[in-house]
Parts: C-alpha cells; structure tokens; sequence
C-alpha cells in the first residue's frame, strides 16, 4: 500500500509550541493537511500575498507548496552563513513541494540546521520540482552545510534533510528529541512527532563513540497519526562519560530511519553521588543501592569542622538542606559504623 504521507522534520532542541493554522490542501501524495503557511498565489517566496496565512514562512513552519502553484526565489532569503561555528541562527523550516519551487540567478535560500525539503509525487504532469536556473551555487543552505548548488533540478520524490538526502520519503516526522540528565544514575530521553505514518515502534540505541550502537529499549508508536505526539525513555543504566543516543523508526513494511543523535556526558561514577554540584539551597544525595542502618553523613567545611551530620534513610535518595552553609568549598562524607565509605567534594553557591 502507498504511504500516504511520510517526513521527517529535526528539532533538536525543544520548543513551546503556539496556535498553529490548519490549512487543507489539493490532494497530492505525501502532502501534510495541517501545514502551518500555504502557497495560495503564484508569486515570490518573499511577498506575503504568496501565502496564507498573508505572512513570510518562518522559524517551525511547515510550508506547503500545492500541486498547481509555483513559488520563486528570487533574492537571498534569511541570513547567510559561511563557515561554522556561527552565532547566526536561521529559521528551522520543513518545505513540502507538490507544485515548484523556483529559483531565479539571484536567488538563495538559507535555512536552519534542523530544516527539511521533501519534494512529493505529484498527481499532475509538471509538477513536484525544484528548479534553477544559475547553477554552481550555494542556492540551499541548512546552517552552513550546502545541500543543493542548483545544478540539477530535482523531481519528487526526494527529500533533503539535516541527516542526508536522496530519493524517496521517511516515514516519521519529528519535532524535537533531547536528552537530559536530572538524577545522577538515570538519563531521560523525550521526542515528539508531528505525524506518523505506518509506524510500529522506536527502538533507542546508545553509543559511547557514535560509531557502535546498540539498542537498550523500545517504545511502541501511535502507527498513523496525524497529531502531535510525546515519548519518554529512561536510561537507568547510563555509562559513564560520554552517553550518544539515536532513535531507530520501524516501519510496518520492515523499512528503518534514524533520528538525529543527542549527547548526554554522565560524570557519575561513584557509589554515592551529589546531585546538582554546585549546590544552591539543596541537594540529593544518591546511593546505587540504598541507603544501609547504620551509615551516616557528614558535612565539613574546608578548615576540616564538623557542621552537620544526618542519619540516613532507607531509601536511596536523600534530599539535604544546604540553605545555612555559607558559600565556599566543602567535603559531604559517609561513613558506615564509623568508617568511611565516600569522600564527595561540593561547591556551595
């Protein structure tokens, strides 16, 4: 069965979202229906009679191009970049194509990063493309990776997007994945999906060299869906240093894509952590295991006194009040029947 639409749009870093228009469209295969910015008009890419809302695309738009309507590039679109690293930051923009997007001599465009071209097959004879007519030029930029010199056209299918292009479609389109560390021993990994097509599961893999994968869990999916959607993962067994993660989509046709790959270093590497350090007003103090009858804390400043000292819990996460210690350099030790167990340095703020 023909997939009926398939993308793929990366935002690595997670937004708020606002009121998004929903627009519906002439039917082309692949073509979102609930694009943010509609061509409407033969016109620029530039003046905002071209599309509706009557505004020019910009940042986590998703633009659509309707089988019928040609768009033109005319002059540089968004900032350029050179060479990276840049402070520059364009719009992130996901473009579907069912009609044209053309480009004069003069025209350039400069996208986000994170920003993804699909050119669709179309119902009509001339349509799905993206034309130029200068060539040997940077005329599609995502950040300041050059993706098309315009010396070819390109006819859909076709997708160009922040991790690779070629011919064809993906099958998930995704709005941001990130990973965070909130607890020394855990890693929390959050993605969303714009929409998803014919989707079974993700499978999240994990790397210490972004060369050897290999896969720790899976998620089941929505399938088909067309709305907004949010996962969660927990890595509760993070290695220590530097923790790379990538989603893997499974297709129901056996097909796989990838997401983008996110970093997370975990310094832990201690049977007994203090979480965050530097402190401010309080802290956690965790144990891989729990916490054992007998075991005790101690606070020291940097003169080597005693100024506090807690009797641990049986749990394995200690929530310590560090409001009253002034600002400076001290030693949190846990002893168990006497001995020392963990000697753990920490900054209060």
């Amino acid at each position: 069965m023909k997939k009926i639409l398939v993308s793929l749009f990366f935002i690595s870093v997670y937004y708020a979202k606002g009121q998004a228009w929903y627009i519906p469209l002439p039917s082309c295969s692949g073509m979102p229906t609930n694009c943010t910015i509609v061509a409407v008009n033969n016109g620029d890419w530039d003046a905002p009679s071209t599309w509706s809302p009557s505004r020019i695309p910009g940042n986590l738009d998703k633009v659509c191009i309707p089988e019928g309507k040609t768009v033109t590039v005319k002059n540089t679109q968004y900032t350029k970049i050179v060479s990276c690293p840049t402070s520059i930051i364009n719009p992130n923009i996901a473009i579907f194509v069912c009609g044209t997007l053309n480009f004069d001599p003069s025209g350039t465009l400069y996208l986000g990063f994170n920003s993804l071209l699909q050119v669709l097959d179309p119902t009509g004879p001339a349509n799905g493309i993206i034309k130029a007519s200068n060539g040997n030029s940077d005329l599609i930029k995502f950040g300041c990776v050059l993706k098309w010199n315009g010396t070819y056209d390109i006819n859909g299918p076709y997708y160009i997007g922040p991790v690779g292009e070629g011919p064809g479609v993906l099958p998930v389109a995704f709005d941001y994945f990130k990973a965070e560390q909130k607890s020394p021993y855990s890693i929390n990994l959050i993605w969303g999906t714009l929409q998803e097509v014919n989707n079974t599961n993700f499978i999240i893999e994990r790397s210490t060299d972004q060369k050897e994968f290999s896969a720790i869990g899976s998620v089941k999916s929505a399938g088909t869906s067309y709305v907004r959607n949010a996962y969660t993962f927990i890595d509760k067994n993070p290695i220590a240093g530097n923790n790379y993660y990538r989603l893997r989509q499974v297709d129901e046709n056996g097909s796989i894509t990838y997401s983008e790959t996110v970093r997370v270093v975990n310094q832990v590497r201690k049977n007994f952590s203090l979480f965050p350090n530097p402190v401010t007003a309080s802290a956690q103090l965790y144990s891989k295991t729990n916490f054992e009858k007998g075991q005790s804390i101690e606070i020291i400043d940097s003169k080597g006194i005693r100024i506090k000292s807690i009797v641990t819990n049986g749990s394995n996460a200690m929530q310590i009040d560090m409001s009253s210690l002034l600002p400076g350099l001290y030693l949190l030790r846990v002893t168990d029947k006497g001995n020392v167990v963990e000697n753990i340095s920490f900054i209060k703020q």
